[in-house]
């Protein structure tokens, strides 16, 4: 799991905005947010209905956005 310190790092690094809107990125912040997932080497749950970087983009933001940072 990822922490809010974590999280807040990454999407600094990689520059990734953390809102609730992956739909309106545009193409080069998905392929920074395919990086930053490929980097931690994250899997979307199987039964995901959707993009891997979508997915990692709302794990992301829920991290950034925790009470207890984990």
């Amino acid at each position: 799991m990822m922490t809010r310190n974590e999280a807040h790092n990454l999407a600094s690094a990689c520059q990734i905005p953390l809102n609730d809107q992956f739909h309106a990125l545009n193409h080069d912040t998905v392929e920074r947010i395919i990086a930053a997932a490929d980097f931690v080497k994250y899997r979307q749950p199987k039964n995901a209905n959707g993009s891997r970087a979508r997915y990692f983009h709302a794990y992301m933001v829920r991290s950034a956005n925790s009470e207890r940072g984990v």
